[in-house]
């Protein structure tokens, strides 16, 4: 019988984030989070799940990165300090 986790362990969700390559499909980096999961003793999420949580990942990765640029860029005087306004959320 097929079972599925209707809420991911934290372990789970950290080792997602860690197999994440954006070169690579959503899918690929499911089948290793199967293989994650079993070896945790858990259930396997669903690939919607998975799709999910690494599409908000990224999502948060980018605005780091962008956040982090505008720093750089504005200690290095490569932007005007003015654009620090855009790291308010």
């Amino acid at each position: 019988m097929y079972t599925a986790a209707p809420r991911l362990d934290t372990r789970l969700l950290r080792a997602i984030a860690q197999l994440d390559d954006p070169s690579l499909p959503i899918a690929e980096t499911y089948r290793r989070t199967r293989e994650v999961a079993e070896r945790f003793g858990i259930p396997r999420p669903s690939y919607e799940r998975v799709r999910l949580h690494l599409n908000e990942s990224r999502r948060r990765r980018a605005a780091r990165r962008r956040k982090r640029d505008i720093l750089i860029d504005v200690a290095m005087h490569l932007r005007p300090v003015d654009d620090l306004y855009e790291l308010i959320d």
